[in-house]
This record gives C-alpha cells, sequence and structure tokens, in this order.
C-alpha cells in the first residue's frame, strides 16, 4: 500500500475487513478492531465465519461476490462477533480490483447512520429558527 491508501484505510470511520480466498481475515482497519473488540494480531488468520456472526446467509452473499465480480449490499442485519451484542448494520461486500478473490467487507452500523441522521436536523431546525428569527425582526422594522 503507498502513504495515501494505507492512510486512507486507517482513518475510515466505519468497519473494514479484507478476506482472503480461504474466508480467512486477510486484514482489518482500526474501526474494525474496535468493532470486534480484539487486536488485528488475534483476528488476522482467522476464519471470518467464527469471529463475526450475521443474521443472514453471507457465506453465500460472498460466493455470488466472488463468482459475479460484482458488490452486493445487505441492509438491516444483525452483525454479531460473540464479544458483544448484535449491533445492526448495513453491509457492503465486493470483490478488490487487483485481487477479485480477496473480499472487502465495510460494516456501516445503524448507530452511526442515525446519529448522522439527527446531525442533520439539528442543522435543518437551526437554520429554521434563524430563518425565523430574521423575518420578525423584518417584521419589527
Amino acid at each position: 500500500m503507498t502513504d495515501r491508501t494505507s492512510a486512507l484505510w486507517v482513518s475510515l470511520p466505519i468497519p473494514a475487513m479484507i478476506i482472503d480466498a480461504d474466508d480467512k481475515i486477510a486484514d482489518l482497519n482500526p474501526a474494525a478492531e474496535y468493532f470486534m473488540n480484539s487486536s488485528a494480531k488475534a483476528l488476522i488468520g482467522a476464519p471470518i465465519w467464527d469471529r463475526l456472526m450475521i443474521a443472514a446467509p453471507l457465506e453465500d452473499a460472498v460466493s455470488r461476490v466472488r463468482s459475479n465480480l460484482s458488490p452486493l449490499f445487505i441492509s438491516d442485519v444483525d452483525v454479531g462477533t460473540g464479544e458483544r451484542a448484535p449491533v445492526q448494520c448495513n453491509l457492503q461486500i465486493g470483490p478488490l480490483q487487483d485481487t477479485p478473490e480477496d473480499i472487502l467487507i465495510l460494516m456501516e452500523p445503524r448507530e452511526i447512520a442515525g446519529r448522522l441522521g439527527r446531525s442533520m436536523q439539528t442543522q435543518t431546525a437551526a437554520k429554521s429558527a434563524i430563518g425565523m428569527a430574521e423575518m420578525l425582526a423584518h417584521e419589527i422594522k
């Protein structure tokens, strides 16, 4: 990896991992370490299906991604690690460009998406309040 792609990998705010052709964890970013509640050293080389429990037929989905060489999106699925309670996530699964037998899995916990949505609602409410204050100031003049 170049310095820039390495920086991108560690900067991703959502859990991301790469699984190899044998369905073993080949790499994961710091957000995935936090999500999995384990270090990269302990996880790399471990079978993915022993470490990640998903309430969906993910093994079939990964096989389909490998055979079709196209990404797959799974929304609102419970993802557990055995170390913590399952969390509802959106999953994005896709083959890596240079090594299509390796699969990239991005997990977006819905709690993050919910926080982002609430942030946008706060901004909208603030803009509305400012607009009303400006209109009231105009009426007073």
